[in-house]
């Protein structure tokens, strides 16, 4: 058992080097290897889940070690307390490939091909982790491929879960590869040249796609959109004394935007240090800022609304037209712990992480904002850009662009920035659409539908970036239109076999007939 827990951490370790901020994106297609010889090694149920909880923890504590830090600068923990509340996330999160070892060694000691029930298996469970119990979909396999472009099309039709499987499938095709070689055995060759073909499939597409999205746009007419990055450090960002000297650096950055042929400006997240709605009427210098410049921006920050005597707060972001505020967001997808405190009725622990006065409430719909001279667009706010429903959701809106709009100084210069941005990239990919990307302190970045970085601006610096994007560009996929049906086909796989393979279930369904 203790060479099978060896190979299962070593797993994970290995996977997390996939992932920002080392991004050897091709140990991925072998880092799943040792925990799959862990498994078949480990023939018991229980040491089976032991081992993919070992290699889940493994990977989740390197991958995710930056939240220690946030908690204790930004959330005043003690060094103590947040290790062990890091440590229960952490311990949480290897629950999942804990139920993958499982499963998978469930199926294989009923006679099932690992080769179809690990990428089956695993790829329904990254599902789950997406939407389950608020979600939790930060790293997902797949999104380990982000800097490989052409493998990455493939989303369009399957979203990431359909990388993931595909990478799955590497994975087991080394394991019996070798298994080939030791043995001296053609017996997996079948196997073999299924991941080759698929592999060759999946990159071909993507070439036969990439040359639908030229590098260059030729021949349409554009219109200038300018990032600003204003690199407010977290520490002061609230601060009253300091927000004089904010508006005045995004004004600074808005002059240097409309140089460089900007018509339309994006603030980050949070970037307004002022409640909108409330008492404090600074915020006004913001709207002031459009009105004196002659141009529309859309600017992030907290929202009070009162309403029969009770408030609640939003994370928003608005559309300012003439000095005039046109349109809100408020952000759907909250941050648990950081944005609102779960379960605080039974644990009355005071607001989340980023909360102001009280824990943010959510918002009720996507928004469709229509600024003059710009095309329609969609704001996601920080978090909500790693989860695609929400992205799909509104391009079939009528979105044409997607704006995501954060605040990753709570991350200081770690590796989460750089994961976080990964992630948001993918949307671009998965609905064929330009994505503008605004971070307070980067990294800011501009999308084009093909899933291409085409420019940034770098971590922990001012600036302002400006890039021309047709005023008119097409956006939707096959994956915008039908959403995940790779992964529910998985997920059915998966259920048809639990329920045919269960004792106890099948003994009901027995009888039943």
């Amino acid at each position: 058992m203790i060479g099978s827990l060896i190979l299962s951490i070593t797993s994970g370790l290995v996977l997390s080097l996939a992932f920002p901020p080392w991004n050897a994106d091709l140990a991925a297609w072998i880092a799943i290897t040792p925990l799959l010889t862990a498994m078949q090694r480990e023939k018991a149920l229980h040491r089976a889940a032991i081992c993919g909880f070992f290699f889940g923890f493994a990977f989740f504590l390197i991958d995710l070690r930056w939240i220690v830090e946030t908690m204790v600068s930004h959330g005043k923990f003690s060094t103590i307390t947040a290790i062990l509340v890091f440590i229960s996330m952490v311990s949480t999160l290897a629950i999942i490939p804990g139920v993958f070892s499982l499963l998978s060694v469930f199926f294989v000691n009923r006679s099932f091909d690992i080769f179809f029930v690990a990428p089956i298996t695993w790829t329904a469970l990254e599902y789950f982790r997406t939407y389950v119990f608020t979600g939790f979909p930060w790293d997902c396999l797949g999104y380990s491929q982000a800097n490989r472009l052409t493998l990455i099309q493939v989303c369009d039709l399957t979203g990431v879960y359909g990388l993931s499987f595909l990478i799955l499938i590497g994975n087991v095709s080394v394991l019996l590869f070798i298994k080939m070689l030791i043995n001296r055995s053609r017996r997996y060759v079948f196997h073999v040249c299924v991941c080759l073909s698929s592999l060759i499939v999946v990159l071909a597409y993507g070439f036969h796609r990439l040359d639908h999205f030229p590098r260059e746009i030729e021949g349409v007419e554009t219109v200038g959109v300018g990032i600003l990055q204003g690199d407010v450090p977290q520490d002061v960002k609230w601060d009253p004394a300091s927000r004089s000297r904010t508006f005045i650096r995004y004004e600074r950055l808005a002059k240097d935007a409309l140089k460089q042929g900007a018509t339309f400006m994006i603030w980050p997240e949070t970037s307004v240090p002022v409640v909108i709605g409330g008492s404090d009427i600074t915020w006004k210098y913001a709207t002031n800022i459009s009105k004196k410049l002659q141009v529309a921006m859309l600017i992030g920050a907290p929202f009070e609304s009162r309403k029969k005597g009770q408030v609640n707060y939003f994370n928003s972001a608005f559309l300012v037209e003439d000095g005039e505020l046109t349109q809100r967001y408020d952000k759907i997808h909250l941050v648990p712990f950081g944005e609102y405190m779960p379960l605080s009725w039974i644990l009355p622990l005071g607001p989340g992480l980023a909360a102001r006065e009280e824990d943010y409430s959510a918002g009720s719909q996507v928004i469709l904002m229509r600024p003059n001279g710009f095309p329609p667009f969609s704001v996601l706010i920080c978090y909500e850009a790693i989860f695609p429903d929400l992205a799909r959701t509104a391009v079939n809106s009528g979105a044409k662009v997607l704006v995501n709009i954060t605040n990753d100084g709570w991350f200081g210069n770690s590796a989460a920035p750089y994961q976080h941005l990964a992630m948001a990239g993918f949307r671009a990919v998965e609905n064929r659409v330009w994505l503008f990307r605004a971070a307070n302190t980067g990294i800011s970045a501009v999308y084009d539908p093909a899933g291409r970085q085409v420019a940034s601006l770098p971590l922990m610096e001012q600036g302002a970036l400006v890039y021309k994007v047709p005023r008119h560009p097409d956006a939707g996929s096959f994956y915008t239109h039908h959403g995940d049906i790779f992964a529910w086909i998985i997920i059915g796989f998966l259920a048809t076999m639990i329920l045919t393979n269960l004792p106890i279930l099948r003994v009901s369904f027995k009888r039943r007939v």
